[in-house]
């Protein structure tokens, strides 16, 4: 049949009609009643039933209400069909084995994985759950992401990725009073998310009165943040290859050490650890002595008079003697002329020249007065003092105790001997890259550039400043806070090193492990970012609070974070390898549930150095 137009009315073939209708009747079922809206997985029931629970006030801070209420309330208001299909909805609505976020906060029995069925809606009660509260407006929607009541007390580290528009609000007490995981592969933006959220830190409240209180130190293997964070930092480019880089003051407990000492010489734990031990109480001893003076003199002058019974000792040290007295005096050359001259003779005597006359000494006495007395003169003339500063008086102590030891005997040469030539070269790299003073200056934010450091300092470094800066918090205690930061942490935190010793290896982690459980009682936060985390100790990522988790695709790296992460479900788990640049699951005591973020990027000024070369611009342009 023709169809035409007479004013409105339309003249259609009825059976063509009616399969147009039918179709588009079953396409509306399907796509607004039976499949979930991809937007929020939702079926209308399930927003008429979240709607009419919102306007009941039956919220997550309210008693539990009987199921056939709800219902009720659903069919006489909004639901076309049967209370079965309501109370169906419902149901799974409160399972947690069948939705990822339980919309609904059940009180009874709401069947099981294996298939049971619920009991009776007469039977059941129900009550929103918190999540399901702020999915009902866009107000509350925000809400979920912000994890922060007091936005005047929160940080801002990017936007929602399911929801560009909304940002990402943390408060900063949960966050910073936490240790911190930073995880994911080279490029993929977790030292931009490092970065971000300290600066988002430091813009915030650093003007706030209380602000000073707070202490920053950046671990930076790599050399990336130089250019990052505030302009008042403090930057020290530490080089163990040359005498011109910068140096960390450091109080002079640190020389006291044991197995610090002990690990830098690689002392053997039976023979030249304890040699170590009585070589620091003997530079104890000394720092407590106000005139060292005399002290000196009567050490030295007890020295020189045992060699008269050991004088095959005298000849085998004289160089370490010497080397002794350097570290002194400011002229050793006359005392150094009469040491040079000494001649042994059998039967415990010595004799030396002297204007072409022999001078002997047969007994104690005569070796005192003609040998002895006649250097410590020499020695011990006004103005022929160098100053003693830290390492000085370390090193003479050290090879004081070692000559000593030798005289009487209580030691072996052959088992100390390599341990002194170890401490030269271990020495000589701590002097360029640690001073001693008294009272070291507070740097509010202190950036440690290794990237001129040797490999085997590498490690010891971060080692030397976080312990020592931790100890200092713990004895000193007063409500300040310490946040300790070491971008590549699996660098010093690895438990897989086959290049050091398992006695270094077990003194490294058990002292960050020590920080890292007891640290907040003291104040102390710890934030560690990492490309390997399968490298770190188990107990350190376990230990940890919040996780900003990037892209990761090596199957042991991702095992590694989600046996100790208990925060993430398995959802985020899975997106883990596929998320795209400067995107992360963020996850911790911080936040309500894992969530996606995409991690603002920081002005080009301000970025860490550690971005790919592009290397099309680079092949392209002269």
């Amino acid at each position: 049949m023709e169809e035409r137009r007479d004013g409105k009315v339309i003249e259609r073939d009825i059976e063509k009609e009616m399969r147009t209708a039918y179709i588009d009747y079953a396409m509306s079922v399907i796509v607004s009643r039976a499949l979930p809206d991809v937007r929020d997985g939702l079926k209308p029931v399930h927003r008429r039933i979240l709607y009419a629970m919102y306007e009941d006030g039956i919220t997550s801070d309210k008693p539990y209400r009987k199921c056939a209420n709800t219902v009720g309330s659903v069919l006489g208001r909004y639901h076309p069909h049967g209370d079965s299909s309501v109370y169906d909805a419902m149901v799974r609505m409160a399972q947690d084995f069948s939705m990822r976020y339980m919309l609904i906060d059940g009180h009874g029995n709401f069947g099981s994985i294996d298939g049971d069925g619920a009991a009776a809606m007469r039977y059941t009660e129900a009550r929103m759950s918190k999540i399901s509260e702020y999915m009902l407006t866009d107000i509350e929607v925000q809400k979920i992401f912000e994890f922060c009541s007091d936005l005047n007390n929160s940080v801002c580290i990017g936007s929602i990725n399911d929801y560009k528009e909304e940002k990402l609000f943390i408060s900063a007490n949960s966050l910073f009073a936490s240790h911190i995981g930073i995880f994911g592969n080279t490029g993929s933006g977790k030292s931009n998310t490092l970065a971000k959220i300290y600066t988002e830190c430091f813009q915030r409240f650093k003007g706030m009165p209380g602000f000073s209180k707070s202490r920053f130190l950046l671990i930076d293997f790599n050399g990336e943040y130089t250019n990052a964070f505030d302009s008042s930092k403090r930057v020290y480019k530490l080089s163990t290859r040359v005498d011109t880089g910068d140096r960390i003051p450091i109080h002079q407990s640190f020389l006291e050490d044991v197995e610090l000492w002990a690990i830098i010489c690689e002392a053997t734990e039976k023979t030249q650890k304890p040699f170590l031990a009585k070589s620091i109480e003997l530079y104890n001893r000394l720092c407590g002595i106000e005139n060292l003076t005399p002290y000196i003199r009567g050490m030295l002058k007890v020295l020189l008079l045992q060699y008269f019974d050991n004088p095959s000792v005298f000849f085998r040290q004289l160089t370490g003697l010497k080397h002794i007295l350097s570290l002194l005096f400011c002229n050793t050359e006359p005392a150094i002329k009469i040491l040079d001259s000494m001649q042994p003779r059998p039967g415990n005597a010595f004799f030396r020249l002297e204007n072409g006359s022999q001078i002997w000494a047969n007994t104690t006495d005569e070796y005192e007065e003609r040998f002895v007395t006649p250097i410590l003169n020499d020695l011990f003339q006004e103005n022929n003092y160098n100053t003693l500063d830290g390492y000085a008086l370390f090193e003479f102590s050290l090879r004081f105790k070692y000559l000593d030891l030798l005289c009487h005997q209580y030691i072996n040469e052959e088992h100390i001997g390599p341990l002194i030539s170890r401490f030269e070269n271990g020495v000589k790299q701590v002097k360029r890259l640690f001073t001693i003073c008294d009272n070291p200056p507070s740097d509010w934010l202190a950036v440690y550039s290794l990237v001129d450091v040797n490999v085997e300092f590498k490690k010891i470094v971060p080692l030397i400043i976080c312990k020592y800066f931790y100890e200092r918090q713990r004895q000193n205690f007063n409500g300040s806070s310490l946040h300790i930061i070491i971008d590549e942490a699996h660098n010093v935190l690895s438990t897989t090193s086959e290049r050091e010793s398992q006695t270094w290896k077990d003194y490294r982690l058990e002292t960050f492990e020590e920080i890292i459980k007891e640290g907040r009682k003291f104040g102390t936060f710890l934030t560690i970012s990492s490309q390997r985390p399968s490298d770190i100790s188990e107990t350190i990522i376990s230990q940890l609070h919040n996780y900003f988790i990037h892209r990761l695709v090596n199957n042991e790296d991702i095992r590694a974070v989600g046996k100790a992460v208990a925060f993430i479900d398995n959802t985020s788990y899975e997106m883990i390898s596929v998320l795209p640049q400067g995107a992360c699951i963020f996850t911790g005591v911080a936040s309500n549930f894992p969530v996606l973020v995409q991690v603002d990027l920081l002005p080009k000024q301000k970025q860490p150095q550690s971005n790919t070369i592009n290397l099309t611009d680079l092949w392209s342009n002269p």
